[in-house]
Formats: C-alpha cells, structure tokens, sequence
C-alpha cells in the first residue's frame, strides 16, 4: 500500500491507456490506476486515475467523480464549476455521490473499458440509505424532519468546530458520533439526551476507542429509548456540511 502512495503524489505517471471523449475528436490520456486506501474506513481501498486534463492534485474515481486527498490524507469527493474543483466534506465512502448531488467529471460510458483493472482486493464499506428529500405516504407527500434538528443540546455540535471536523453514525449502537482529527483529544457520541464524552488513549484511532466503549455506550442509548431512523441519515449529512464538517456516513469499529 506505501508503494501505492508514494506514486499516488509522483508528479509524474506513466500513461497507460487511451480513451476518446464522447461526441469529441479529444483524447483522454488516463494515467495508471492507483490503488489507494481511505484512512477513514479500516480495510477500505479503491482505484483512482488521473486523465491528462485534471487540476494538479486531483483524481477520478472509476464510477468519473473527482476525488482530491486532503490535509489529514482523507479522500473526500469535489464538485466543479467549469474547469474548477472545489473539495466537498463528502468523505469518499460515505454516501452515494450521486444521490449528494455531485456531478461526474467523466461519464463511466468514457471509462467502462478500464473496470476490468479493478481487481478483487477492492473494498467498500457500507453505504447510508440515498438521500431522500420527501416521504411519499398515500396520496400525501411530507419533508422528513427528525426530532433532533429541533433539539438545543443535539444541535449545539455544529458549534464546536475547536474538538470537531467531522461526525458520522455509529453502526451499533445507531447513533451520532463526533471528532476531530485523525488522533482526537476527544470523541462525541449522542446518547439521545446528550453528547458523552470519550477521551482516547494516546495515539488511540478513534475507531479503537469506540470499540472500547460499545457496551457502555449501548446501555445509555437504550436506557434513553433513542431511535435513529434510515432518513435521519441524509438529514444528518446536510447538516454536516452546512456546518462544514466531513461527514463520514456509517462508522463501523468492528470487533
């Protein structure tokens, strides 16, 4: 994998592989497919390639989103205006890009032949439910609005931008979690009455202190009756931008 990286930030790559854009006499000069991990999700890799017209430090995935790795070396997807890439707080992994509303930088039609190089050492985690804007009951159609977006103490995560930059769902128990960093000094997880607090052991990946307190973290949940449905999802990772923190989707911290 560290020789995927170190060729990941190479300036220079060998092109392997020619494809025509649709509908145009230009060629698309896609460089090698990378393999490369997403330090977000332990076990998550996937492929990115770089055609010849890409902003420097920038990637494409095999289903044509833009990627761009970040400062904390976590891949998060981009959208485009023109020419120009802008980085989203959509963490690669976490939603379906195309329900979030992130356009393509290639249509897959230009890139199908290059599938076949996606080999089975490819891993993905596991994704939300699509966003959903609208809940279709009967002949009645209504806008989801969870209970929390009405709660003070849920809602005052979105101020604390100094211990958190990106917040998720914890996949069992189902409920919200919070950091910063990739080594946070603390770790937020909603009980359904309040955040608790989690204070990691030195040099302890998130993930790690999670799993450490599962149990505990379970009992508080259900002795609060909290119930985290499928469409809170979408709505959490809306809000999760608005504030400006990545949102990482479903957080599994295994066994």
């Amino acid at each position: 994998m560290s020789h995927s990286l170190r060729r990941l930030s190479a300036l220079t790559l060998a092109v392997l592989v020619l494809w025509p854009l649709a509908g145009a006499g230009a060629k698309v000069y896609v460089a090698e497919p990378l393999l490369v991990d997403q330090p977000t999700y332990a076990g998550m890799t996937f492929y990115v390639y770089q055609p010849y017209n890409m902003p420097k430090d920038w990637y494409v995935t095999f289903d044509g989103y833009p990627v761009h790795k970040n400062a904390d070396g976590v891949w998060v997807y981009g959208t485009s205006n023109g020419p120009v890439l802008t980085p989203t707080n959509y963490i690669v992994g976490s939603v379906v890009p195309s329900m979030a509303g992130i356009v393509p930088w290639m249509q897959p039609a230009q890139i199908s032949s290059l599938r076949s190089l996606q080999g089975a050492e490819t891993m993905a985690v596991r994704q939300p439910a699509p966003p959903l804007s609208t809940l279709t009951q009967g002949q009645t159609t209504s806008t989801w609005i969870p209970d929390w977006t009405y709660n003070t103490r849920f809602m005052a995560i979105g101020k604390w931008k100094a211990s958190v930059d990106r917040i998720g769902v914890l996949h069992n128990p189902i409920t919200p979690v919070a950091w910063k960093g990739n080594y946070p000094k603390v770790i937020y997880v909603w009980t359904g009455q309040s955040w608790y607090q989690i204070a990691p052991r030195e040099s302890e990946l998130p993930l790690n202190a999670l799993r450490r307190e599962l149990y505990n973290l379970t009992k508080m949940v259900k002795r609060n009756n909290l119930v985290w449905y499928e469409e809170d999802m979408p709505v959490l990772s809306q809000q999760a931008t608005a504030w400006g923190y990545y949102w990482m989707g479903e957080v599994l911290p295994g066994r």
